[in-house]
């Protein structure tokens, strides 16, 4: 690739500042971890009434493991479970609502779930919820409601809700904006791995934006988000190469970068 082409790309590549984020907006995901046991026998414990053996059944209903996927099954016995009270079932009962699987999608009945295990302080549920005041699924947007619950979310160690509290500290969103506190969650969702969190950080390092500019710490975190194939991150190292901001000019690596993060989607 030649340089003026490169110089073209940086200049018609879009949003890259953190000014362009938006918080996440991925759809509640079942808790779907492998069942150890056998269908039979949690079957047995189900029907006796056990709120955790119920839970595990659905799970094994959701994945297909040891019997044939199903996803109406797996809210049968999420919701018997959850009528017991159980957070895990409330929170995987809600996703199903949400996201229309083996129910009629429903964010109000969705959210009902959410809310009941949010009040046992589930972190995922809390996130959901969160979230759902972000989007207006279900309920109004309701942007301040909505950091309340992503916030307790993030207290308690989720990792995607840590990220989503950091975006909306950094745009001032439900809440008054403050650069370090974005900063402060930021580098926690990035040492839980989180490629948007690192992104986003990294951008901050770069620009010295509400934290000491830093290009070496920025150029390892856009590496480590790069190397989970996030698009952002790929761009950014391709535009870094192309100037040589932070790392060694090199037009050859910038062009391998632009390459994937278009094969990425950006």
């Amino acid at each position: 690739m030649q340089p003026m082409t490169i110089m073209a790309r940086l200049l018609t590549a879009g949003c890259v500042a953190l000014a362009c984020s938006q918080a996440a907006h991925a759809s509640p995901r079942v808790t779907n971890e492998k069942v150890v046991g056998s269908p039979q026998q949690m079957r047995q414990t189900a029907i006796g009434g056990s709120a955790e053996a119920q839970y595990n059944l659905g799970v094994m209903y959701y994945n297909g493991d040891g019997v044939v996927r199903n996803r109406a099954k797996a809210a049968e016995w999420f919701g018997r479970a959850a009528n017991q009270g159980l957070a895990r079932a409330q929170y995987n009962l809600g996703a199903l609502y949400a996201g229309g699987l083996g129910l009629k999608q429903d964010y109000s009945v969705a959210n009902t779930w959410f809310r009941l295990a949010a009040e046992q302080n589930y972190p995922p549920a809390l996130y959901a919820l969160g979230m759902a005041y972000y989007d207006g699924k279900g309920v109004a947007v309701d942007r301040q409601r909505s950091a309340v619950f992503i916030e307790r979310a993030a207290e308690l160690g989720s990792a995607l809700a840590q990220n989503n509290i950091g975006l909306m500290y950094d745009q001032g969103l439900g809440v008054k904006q403050d650069k370090r506190r974005a900063a402060g969650w930021y580098e926690k969702a990035s040492e839980a791995g989180v490629a948007e969190a690192q992104f986003n950080l990294a951008q901050m390092y770069l620009t010295g934006d509400g934290v000491r500019q830093n290009k070496r710490k920025a150029v390892t975190l856009l590496t480590d988000a790069a190397n989970q194939g996030y698009g952002k991150a790929l761009r950014r190292m391709g535009d870094l190469h192309a100037t040589g901001n932070g790392v060694p000019k090199d037009n050859a690596r910038a062009q391998d970068y632009y390459l994937k993060a278009s094969a990425a989607g950006e």
